[in-house]
């Protein structure tokens, strides 16, 4: 029996690689993937930003993104989660947690911008689309926004069949990056007509296409950039129609899907940026004379921090395995981003709490998360939307938890 610790002496601490492993083993190729994208974002990205000042995704101006795509690109990671038949990484479910976690951890806003979307709706293109928009949306050439929310004042966003293609009106709010697109991905209620089907489509709109205007550009908490878009008489010619008519919201709903677990691990790696600052931050001297992590109740606000986290990333990883194995994960995805974003707003909350006056100065990290983290409670799905989604599954497909599926 191996002898215990000296008298007196402190329990030796947890291993930070013990803390920080993932609630399964990640394959080899992955944890080196991370390893790499993490030596990346400190050695090239981090610098960058210190020297120019970014705080949030609007700080960041057009020469600055193509930048970080193209040094990224360079590296090897932007095309990571695009379709391997398209020339991109394939990366699953498990390996976009693991980098996406990463890009939290680092609390890098550049990084946002350094692994290229997957394509999203447009991966359901077929024949010339797939030549004339998804290739040049993956390859940078052209950038594009979805268009999927309607605007709460205006008319449901409707498509009428003409002939050769459709007429679309309404008014879409709050498409991400939608100021800065050369095409938007709208999902428009197709109105029945004689002979033809019902239900919704997306269709592919020029941004300079007649009767497309920009009302608004807003920028969010987070430092997003979107926009409201008018749609006015546009048309749209057939060939402008991605997938078929009555495609469109589900369609919608699984690129939604796929995004709402890269947000739930980005939470997760952000509340551990802010747990692994907060441990530091307490264990300094104190004006006090004590550093602040002596007393019992900092310690016990620092352990419902490291509780958030724990589960967060259980439920995130969960998500990430059952979606990677081609089983259906809606209601899976929606606990992890629902869990995860909630967790993270709670640490972030504590650690201001715990840091004082000097975490609500402008500028200051906490302050930059606390607002950055409040967004991801709305986007891609509020807490409450996706309380319904989960209660919906249980009751109609079975119980998600029970391992079964």
């Amino acid at each position: 029996m191996s002898a215990g610790p000296a008298a007196g002496a402190a329990p030796p601490d947890p291993s930070p690689a013990g803390r920080d492993a993932d609630p399964e083993s990640l394959p080899p190729e992955l944890a080196a993937l991370r390893a790499r994208f993490a030596a990346f974002i400190a050695g090239e990205l981090a610098p960058a930003e210190r020297e120019r000042g970014v705080g949030d995704e609007g700080d960041a101006d057009g020469e600055l993104r193509h930048w970080v795509r193209a040094r990224a690109e360079a590296q090897g990671f932007f095309r990571l989660l695009q379709p391997a038949d398209l020339g991109g990484g394939g990366l699953g479910p498990l390996g976009q947690v693991a980098l996406f976690e990463q890009l939290g951890a680092a609390n890098s806003v550049l990084a946002r911008f350094a692994l290229g979307g997957d394509g999203g709706v447009l991966r359901h293109a077929v024949g010339e689309q797939r030549e004339r928009l998804l290739r040049p949306v993956l390859r940078g050439e052209l950038a594009a926004a979805f268009a999927f929310t309607d605007a709460p004042e205006g008319p449901r966003t409707c498509a009428v069949p003409r002939e050769g293609g459709y007429t679309l009106d309404g008014v879409k709010a709050f498409v991400t990056d939608g100021p800065a697109a050369d095409l938007l991905l709208v999902v428009a209620r197709v109105a029945d007509a004689a002979g033809g089907r019902a239900g919704t489509g997306i269709f592919a709109v020029p941004r300079a296409a007649p009767g497309v205007r920009l009302v608004r550009e807003l920028r969010t908490l987070d430092g997003g950039r979107h926009g409201v878009f008018e749609l006015t008489a546009v048309a749209v010619a057939a060939a402008d129609l991605v997938g078929e008519v009555g495609q469109g919201l589900p369609r919608a709903m699984e690129s939604i899907g796929a995004v709402r677990l890269r947000i739930a691990a980005t939470a997760c790696g952000t509340a551990r940026w802010v747990l692994d600052d907060l441990r530091a931050r307490v264990r300094r001297p104190h004006r006090s004379g004590t550093p602040l992590a002596d007393h019992e109740q900092v310690q016990a606000l620092v352990a419902d921090c490291a509780m958030d986290c724990y589960a967060a990333r259980a439920a995130t990883w969960a998500a990430a395995r059952l979606a990677e194995s081609g089983a259906p994960a809606v209601a899976e995805t929606a606990m992890a981003k629902a869990l995860a974003t909630e967790a993270a707003g709670r640490v972030v909350d504590r650690a201001i709490q715990l840091t004082g006056g000097a975490a609500v100065v402008a500028g200051h990290p906490l302050a930059r998360l606390y607002t950055r983290v409040r967004a991801w409670r709305i986007g891609e799905g509020t807490t409450e939307v996706l309380k319904l989604v989960i209660g919906r599954a249980l009751l109609a497909d079975g119980d998600p938890l029970s391992g079964d599926r």
